[in-house]
């Protein structure tokens, strides 16, 4: 037992240092972007994979979101207490579950699921095929053409699908309330949609974009850091993304539960 624990510590602090190294490197190929040519390269690369991830990612985002919506309007409906105005309690409960916690972490269980793995195996694939020694034969870094679109690709995508999220979330909620009860008929969309946006504060801003910022960056480097583990055999691959994805979930649950309980304090 002591030596299991042992040997998880010791692969933790491993992992982290790896991820420093790996953060710290990527940053300091962001200097090339001043070469127009590495520039108009680095462009390309990144919309490619803000579209994979960001873009092609929404209609599923959007699909949860409106199961979500619906859930809470019935809801607040079920526990509405006698007397209180139905708008502002649905928005305490709309800001406090969709913005601050189940959209950023729906959210990032699809980044997770959709496109970190695909990142895991792509370049698990060009590291078991040696293409990243090509690359360097070729006179170009690996970490710019790889690492970089992830390094800022991934915060980008996820803070688009909490947005995505959270506009789904209202409009399908209001979609409900117009069609089957009497709420929708006396509230106009502009109304209901003001009352909820007075409610999110600047604080559930910051910590909306401290999720999507520091989770998205570290998702998409652990990607990046278990495919570059992939040796000389298939079976790494599926190893590889397995512990990816394994670790991004933990990691983004922790940073989840660390921004919110900074939040509520």
């Amino acid at each position: 037992m002591i030596g299991l624990i042992g040997k998880s510590t010791r692969n933790f602090f491993t992992m982290s240092l790896d991820l420093l190294g790996m953060l710290t490197i990527t940053v300091r190929e962001s200097i090339h972007l001043k070469d127009s040519a590495r520039r108009k390269m680095f462009w390309f690369l990144f919309k490619r994979q803000l579209y994979n991830s960001g873009f092609k990612a929404a209609y599923i985002n959007a699909l949860i979101a409106t199961i979500l919506g619906w859930l809470l309007i019935t809801m607040t409906l079920s526990l509405l207490p006698k007397g209180v105005d139905f708008v502002d309690y649905y928005a305490r409960i709309f800001y406090i579950v969709s913005v601050r916690e189940i959209g950023p972490l729906i959210s990032g269980i699809i980044l997770i699921s959709r496109s970190a793995t695909a990142v895991t195996s792509e370049l698990g694939n060009i590291k078991l095929k040696g293409e990243f020694d090509v690359v360097t034969a070729h006179r170009m870094s690996p970490v710019f053409l790889f690492c970089l679109p992830v390094f800022y690709a991934f915060p980008l995508s996820l803070l688009m699908m909490f947005f995505y999220f959270n506009v789904v979330c209202v409009l399908s909620s209001y979609a409900i309330l117009l069609i089957f009860t009497d709420f929708g008929s006396a509230l106009s969309l502009n109304q209901y949609l003001i009352t909820i946006v007075d409610k999110i504060s600047i604080i559930e801003i910051i910590t909306s974009m401290g999720k999507a910022c520091l989770g998205g960056l570290l998702i998409g480097m652990i990607s990046v850091l278990f495919a570059m583990q992939v040796s000389d055999k298939y079976t790494d691959i599926s190893k590889a993304i397995s512990s990816s994805a394994t670790t991004q979930l933990f990691v983004f649950f922790l940073i989840n539960v660390s921004f919110s309980f900074m939040a509520y304090r």
